[in-house]
Order: structure tokens, then sequence, then C-alpha cells
């Protein structure tokens, strides 16, 4: 009689271990199969974790630089809009110092398009005070004052009108790498405006404006220069771009070769590991059925 309890519960002991067992094989082949994820924990793979773990910080780190890149992106295209105005507006300024010119031209006419010519000073500095997000995009991408004091204000002088910083502002395009997005505002506008103020000056006093059209091509060459110039960064930023996704897609495809799990082998070894659990959990209820009836019998 003790020999076929001792039996019983090295018996119960066995199916009790295999039971937890397999219950513990069925929570983690479940939690495969429902995240699709081959490694649960670290045990279960200490290499592939660490190589995973690796891949998520450069997959971060890439993203991070691609964030650079977009705002630069949005930087440059913003400048871009801004000087294209800022050339229309020295155009019109041409335009005007070669129809005054013309010694026909009356002191009055020339006084009231001195005006005008205001209105296109006072435009520029909003086009010079452009900015994006509240970050000036001529002022360093500084926020707070405008770089360029107003037209309006006393003792407003084209040549001293620039107080932002006097250096560009830089981003990170790869690990180690700046990229120049910005250039000070006075080195561009400048020109533009003493031209523009020349030219106003000029006019109000009723004089001819031909010596001011020098002036006035010589700040539309640096507006377009300095075009030109946000051009070619825009088109390297959209190649480091592309360059950054390209590598997210690697990085994220090398993960997943890693980590994914092969969800028609994973569901295949659930439903294995459901299979044995009920076939050791009904071999259990026979075999301790029919202990217990040994045990009671005579």
């Amino acid at each position: 009689m003790i020999l076929g309890r001792v039996t019983q519960n090295a018996l119960v002991r066995t199916l009790t271990a295999s039971t937890g067992r397999l219950q513990g094989e069925l929570v983690r082949a479940q939690a495969v199969v429902s995240s699709q994820k081959r490694i649960q924990t670290a045990s279960d793979d200490p290499i592939g974790t660490a190589l995973v773990n690796a891949l998520r910080g450069e997959s971060s780190r890439l993203q991070a630089v691609l964030e650079n890149v977009g705002f630069g992106q949005a930087v440059l295209g913003t400048q871009d809009g801004a000087l294209a105005e800022a050339g229309l507006i020295l155009t019109r300024a041409r335009e005007i110092a070669q129809q005054f010119s013309n010694d026909t031209v009356g002191i009055e006419a020339r006084q009231a398009a001195a005006e005008e010519v205001a209105e296109l000073e006072r435009a520029m500095i909003l086009l010079a005070n452009t900015s994006i997000s509240g970050r000036h995009v001529f002022g360093g991408l500084a926020t707070g004052a405008a770089p360029f004091t107003a037209f309006d204000d006393p003792g407003f002088d084209p040549a001293t009108a620039y107080t932002g910083p006097a250096d560009p502002f830089t981003v990170l395009s790869a690990p180690g790498q700046e990229f120049r997005l910005t250039t000070p505002g006075d080195q561009i506008f400048t020109p533009a405006l003493e031209a523009l103020d020349d030219l106003r000056q000029t006019l109000a006093a009723g004089d001819s404006p031909d010596g001011t059209i020098t002036a006035l091509v010589a700040a539309g060459d640096r507006i377009a220069e300095e075009r030109a110039s946000v051009g070619g960064r825009w088109n390297r930023l959209n190649a480091r771009d592309a360059e950054i996704r390209d590598g997210l897609v690697s990085v994220q495809t090398r993960r997943g070769s890693v980590e994914d799990a092969d969800l028609a082998r994973a569901i295949s070894e659930l439903t294995q590991i459901q299979y044995a659990l009920q076939v050791t959990l009904t071999a259990g209820r026979a075999l301790l059925g029919a202990s217990v009836l040994d045990f009671l019998g005579p």
C-alpha cells in the first residue's frame, strides 16, 4: 500500500512538471503568434537580442538624422520662396529707376515714385524677417526679435538694420558631418536694402535715379546667387533624405530577419504544443484515475 502511494506521488509530480512545462511553452508560442516576433525575451536568443538592440539603436539614429534633414528641407524651401519674392522687388525697383531716369520726368513724379519704393523697402524687410515655426530663416534660425529693424523705426539705417547672429545655422546630415542651412541675413539683404534706400532718397529729392541702377543690379545678382546656393543645398538634402530612407529600410529588414517569426511555423508549433498538452492532460486523468482505483482496491 505504501508502494502504491509512492508510485502515485511520483506520477503526480511527473505529470505536474510536464503540464507546467507545456503550459509555459504554450504561453510563449501564443505570444510569438500574437506579436509575430520570434524573440520574446533575451534568453530566447542572447546573440539575436544583442543584434536587434544594436539595429534598434541604428534605426533611432537614422530617424533623428532624417528629422534634421526634413527640417532643413523646410527651412531651405521657405528661404527659396522669400528670395524669389525679393528678386521680384528688385526687378520692379530697377524698372522704376530706369523709368524715372528720363530727363523729361518732373520732380513731383519722382517724389511720388519714392513712395512706391518705400513700400518696396518695407516689403523687402518683411521678407528678410521671414520665419518658420517662430525661427527666423535669415537670422540664424534664432527665435525672438526679428533680425532686421523695421523701416519705420526711428533712426532706421539699411547698413546697420541687421541685428541677428553672425554665424550660420547648421544641422547634422550624417555622423560628424555638419550641413549649413542658413546664411547671415546681412550678407543677403543689406545690399538690397541700401540700394532701395538710395533709390528712395534720390527720388524723394526729385533727382534722377540713374546712378542707383548699378547697385540695384548688383543687389539683384546677390539675391539670385543666394537663391542658387539654397537650391544646391536643397538638392543635396534631398539626396541625403533618399540615402537615409534606404538605410532605414535596410536596417528594418535586417532587424526583421533576426527578430520576426515565421508565422506559418509559429502557428504549427502552437498547434503541436496545444495537442501535446491536451494529450498529457487526458493521459494524466486516465493514469491517476487507475492508480487511485488500484490503491483503493483489495
